[in-house]
């Protein structure tokens, strides 16, 4: 330990560039990692707060949500145990009739419509009724401008509709929510004359004990999996960081290997001095424990930083089971750098070492 400490301090630029080069790829790897789990709980973040076990289609739709046509008795014959609930989906263009350039205003949504007294109802600081117009959007359209009494219209539709309250990270395939009520989206997506009552699934917490033969029930986990490019996304992200953790790491446990190794003179002349072959190695370990342990600390430290400040810019979520996973192999491959660079030293022959 004293050993280690005492040549940290001696050699400090030296160490200093193999810090920094530690933290330009434990930064690189957390990053990326942050930017992956992002950009894949833009897709699923609404439905995750349904926090549901199953979701009902018809059998005709093929796997997708919104080319489901559901009517009352569907909802009726869908036996569970524990609730359920209707839930409607269709995708709208919506636009700021305030805005000086209302073109420019437009932003791609989901419409998801609800019963009020629906468990899929968001969670708002306030408790708020879903009547007529009104609804309840994700807070993504706070950055767009939009505040509570704020109303906005929809691409083919005259109607107006009023925000009552924002929800915190309802986002469906990348695009922000706006929850309201399942007449009020039947209106809209069928049209305000002779309004048909069809709805899209029925989201069930529990698990469901019989269904009729034009139903088919998938568990949330393999309804997320059908979503459009979902998973392909998250396995082409997967393997792309997978490899760059294994080649990063690898990277790093060289880099030890070749540091000790350039100490071989060192350590001949500490071997030809008595000091014993278990103290040298275990000065390596704790070297290389350190060297990790600073570099990786300001790595994540510069993640969570660049989340904070960039977060609500670009699709940023902090997942501390990779990071862990990320941590753990960074100290793997850099100790098996260090002791493939302790085996070395032990077969050092001190006389040849100094120059015998």
């Amino acid at each position: 330990m004293f050993l280690a400490f005492k040549e940290l301090k001696y050699s400090k630029m030296k160490f200093a560039l193999i810090i920094t080069v530690i933290v330009l790829i434990s930064y690189l790897v957390y990053f990326l990692t942050s930017l992956a789990n992002g950009l894949a709980s833009s897709y699923t973040n609404a439905i995750n707060q349904w926090d549901s076990d199953e979701v009902v289609l018809t059998l005709d739709a093929n796997d997708n949500l919104m080319m489901s046509y559901m009517v009352q008795e569907d909802f009726d014959n869908v036996r569970v145990n524990g609730e359920k609930s209707k839930l409607g989906l269709f995708p709208a263009v919506i636009s700021n009739p305030d805005a000086v350039d209302v073109l420019k205003s437009r932003l791609d949504v989901y419409f998801f419509g609800i019963e009020d007294n629906s468990f899929l109802k968001p969670k708002t600081d306030e408790p708020l009724t879903l009547k007529d117009n009104q609804v309840i959007v994700d807070d993504e359209l706070q950055k767009e401008g939009y505040e509570v009494g704020d109303k906005f219209k929809v691409t083919g539709s005259d109607e107006l509709y009023e925000i009552i309250g924002f929800s915190n990270k309802t986002t469906y395939q990348t695009a922000p929510v706006i929850f309201m009520n399942l007449s009020t989206w039947q209106q809209y997506r069928y049209g305000a004359q002779n309004t048909p009552d069809l709805f899209s699934g029925v989201i069930v917490r529990g698990e469901t004990t019989d269904l009729e033969e034009n139903l088919v029930t998938y568990t949330t986990d393999d309804f997320i999996a059908t979503l459009p490019g979902y998973t392909a996304q998250v396995l082409t992200f997967s393997v792309m960081i997978i490899f760059l953790i294994i080649i990063s790491a690898f990277v790093l446990g060289i880099f030890i290997y070749v540091l000790t190794i350039q100490k071989t003179s060192m350590f001949g002349v500490m071997k030809a001095q008595g000091i014993s072959n278990k103290y040298i190695g275990g000065s390596v370990i704790v070297q290389t424990f350190l060297l990790v342990a600073i570099g990786i600390v300001i790595g994540l430290s510069l993640t969570a930083v660049t989340g904070f400040f960039l977060g609500s810019v670009i699709p940023f979520a902090t997942n501390y089971l990779f990071y862990a996973i990320i941590t753990l192999a960074f100290f793997v491959f850099a100790l098996f750098g260090g002791l493939f660079s302790v085996s070395a030293v032990l077969k050092i022959d001190p006389l040849k070492a100094i120059g015998g």
